[in-house]
């Protein structure tokens, strides 16, 4: 299954306008789990975060709207039953080649394009935790996996425009803290579900 969703927002007073683009892609197979190219991708680690020099730096006047910056993200999943029991594997991967920045001086700015990756971790998290909780009362049909799925990258697809809604794509720097402390808050309460 692959499902390709793109929200262009755009702000007129010129402050941020965030163009972030969403790649969803699930797999049902067994082994051949991915393998990441780092050149590519950067896998979602608490003790690697993004810097700027992640994103491609480009010119402000090759951009249209004025968009500021661009961050890419990827959900991977996959994986199948295997003997009965769920096999997955989730990724959260940051798209180095579909990221780009017209400014690498604007910390606001990163910290704001930084927690949209923490958040699609968030959300790698609940996939893993939903997996888990699914095997563990014995389901096994494939279907229910996938159903389950994608209603969680829907709703991380919705929590991510009410982000960037909430905070004015970063510019509301008292929303843009509450909502790393939220962020923050879950990411600990789902440690145990973090990508190892």
């Amino acid at each position: 299954m692959r499902v390709d969703l793109y929200m262009r927002i755009g702000i007129n007073t010129g402050f941020i306008i965030f163009l972030f683009f969403v790649s969803v892609h699930s797999w049902a197979q067994e082994g051949n789990f991915l393998k990441v190219d780092p050149k590519q991708y950067v896998v979602w680690d608490e003790n690697r975060p993004l810097t700027w020099d992640d994103y491609l730096l480009v010119k402000s006047d090759s951009i249209d709207l004025g968009v500021t910056a661009l961050t890419a993200v990827t959900h991977s999943i996959r994986g199948g039953i295997t003997k009965g029991k769920p096999n997955f594997q989730v990724y959260v991967l940051f798209k180095r080649r579909k990221s780009w920045t017209t400014t690498t001086d604007d910390d606001q700015l990163f910290e704001h394009e930084r927690l949209h990756f923490d958040l699609a971790e968030l959300y790698g998290r609940k996939l893993r935790k939903q997996i888990e909780a699914m095997g563990n009362q014995g389901i096994t049909k494939l279907s229910e996996y996938r159903k389950s799925i994608k209603f969680l990258l829907s709703e991380f697809k919705r929590k991510s425009a009410l982000y960037d809604r909430e905070t004015f794509h970063g510019a509301l720097s008292e929303k843009q803290l509450e909502w790393r402390n939220f962020v923050s808050s879950e990411m600990q309460r789902l440690h145990k579900y973090k990508f190892i």
